[in-house]
């Protein structure tokens, strides 16, 4: 018995040093030959809107957090066990599909104080612009300062924050790439190409799958994802990449096993860039229906309960708050400034003549 635990454990440490000395292997081969005939690519691993947070919220969110649902249905309907289903439940269902900017009777609380993270869109300095944490002004997001306060999309324990990126790693749906193109060097160069594709293989992650590893293989989604391909130009300056606005991006969306999408318009990217991956930002204008439309889709109202989001009084701040592209019959803007927090994990991007 003796002879054989020393045998075990001698092949378990023989194990142990082969898998760090390949990993360490494997990190060495990549920071080599990442960078192939001057071409590099990344495959997103967490996306999610950008939410300044302070420990205890007191900053940005003074008064406190947001009712969701099921707060704001005890507060309508105190007596409605004696009430129909008609005209309680499906009542907010109701509202919650048609959605209106007319008030609902609830104080909503938006994200205050003077920081954001994001990006200045516009070039200007605003009223309602933010500052960055690094000092930077003008800073457009007018997203965080509708769901700063909403308990669901803070991280690390919010339901979005949660599932959202859960459904990046776990399905082949979400998976958006990026390719730089011309690059003489990762720390400088003045002038790279950026494409954006879809990809149609699963991330490459070590052996808990939870955590995605630089060197995996992706091939472009041509059948289903020829439509989301974008091209743009960029520069890259102290190892940040900084693109030129793409008009209109399409971005795959899924959450709880639910398809749906995202439209950004204006798109741009700021990551900062190493031979196993980029972390950075997504901003741009976020289309208002399909912004509001996917978070109900993706989630019923039992998980937006679990999260505090009240869908009705949501969709309200982001009516209220939107701040771009007004719509030529009605003067009202129809996209709203944002920020998404980004990071990814350096692939090799496969193409071929077809799928």
């Amino acid at each position: 018995m003796i002879t054989r635990i020393f045998h075990l454990s001698a092949v378990v440490a023989a194990v142990l040093v082969g898998t760090v000395a390949g990993s360490t292997q494997l990190k060495a081969q990549t920071v080599e030959t990442a960078i192939r005939d001057g071409k590099i690519g990344y495959a997103m691993t967490d996306l999610f809107w950008a939410v300044y947070q302070t420990p205890d919220a007191k900053e940005e969110c003074p008064e406190g957090f947001n009712d969701g649902p099921r707060e704001q249905f005890e507060k309508l309907y105190p007596n409605h066990t004696a009430m129909t289903v008609e005209d309680t439940q499906l009542r907010q269902e109701v509202q919650t599909w048609l959605p209106s900017t007319e008030s609902d009777g609830f104080e909503f609380r938006e994200a205050e104080g003077p920081y954001s993270w994001g990006l200045n869109l516009d070039d200007a300095l605003g009223d309602d612009d933010f500052e960055h944490p690094d000092g930077s002004k003008g800073i457009d997001n007018q997203v965080y300062r509708a769901v700063g306060c909403v308990i669901g999309f803070r991280g690390p324990d919010g339901v979005e924050y949660i599932f959202q990126n859960k459904a990046i790693l776990d399905q082949n749906y979400s998976r958006m790439m990026i390719e730089l193109g011309d690059v003489d060097d990762l720390r400088s160069d003045e002038s790279v190409t950026v494409s954006l594709y879809r990809g149609r293989d699963r991330l490459l992650t070590d052996a808990t799958g939870l955590n995605v590893v630089p060197g995996g293989s992706q091939r472009i989604d041509r059948r289903w994802g020829e439509s989301l391909i974008r091209h743009t130009t960029g520069r890259i300056e102290d190892g940040v990449l900084r693109t030129e606005p793409i008009e209109e991006v399409v971005i795959p969306w899924m959450n709880l096993s639910v398809p749906t999408i995202q439209i950004i318009r204006d798109m741009r990217l700021e990551l900062q860039l190493t031979p196993e991956g980029a972390t950075g930002l997504v901003a741009g204008y976020a289309d208002i229906n399909s912004w509001y439309y996917q978070l109900i889709r993706n989630d019923s109202t039992h998980h937006l309960s679990n999260g505090q989001i009240s869908g009705i009084s949501l969709y309200k701040a982001l009516r209220r708050l939107a701040d771009a592209y007004p719509s030529p019959d009605t003067g009202a803007n129809t996209a709203i400034s944002t920020a998404l927090d980004v990071k990814m994990r350096q692939v090799f991007i496969v193409h071929t003549e077809s799928d």
